[in-house]
């Protein structure tokens, strides 16, 4: 993964941070599963931008998890540090149908010509 760019810009003590890590265009916007911000997923669900809603300049610690990335933000005194976590996919498993019974369907037998 390239390098992040951030950009914070807080205004009386805090303010939105983002972490961007292409320079093109970003879609729709993804609400975290935790944490209060939104990501940015290219088609194939690589990550491409963050931005947590409200982040004291000061100090303040901060995770964003969506389904197979967690970004955690560490600040202090308006320097920021991010990590990053990737977790693998789980694939879906299909359900079960549980003791229900197939139906066979009874195939007419070939006729034999005589």
């Amino acid at each position: 993964m390239k390098k992040g760019k951030v950009f914070f810009h807080p205004i009386d003590g805090s303010g939105a941070l983002t972490i961007s890590w292409s320079s093109g265009p970003k879609g729709d916007a993804i609400e975290a599963r935790k944490g209060s911000g939104v990501g940015f997923f290219s088609p194939n669900g690589d990550l491409l931008c963050v931005i947590f809603d409200e982040v004291e300049e000061h100090r303040d610690h901060q995770v964003l998890e969506f389904a197979n990335d967690c970004i955690e933000i560490h600040v202090d005194k308006g320097k920021v540090e991010f990590n990053i976590t990737q977790r693998k996919a789980i694939p879906q498993v299909r359900k079960s149908r549980g003791n229900v019974p197939t139906r066979r369907r009874k195939v007419a037998k070939p006729q034999r010509k005589n």
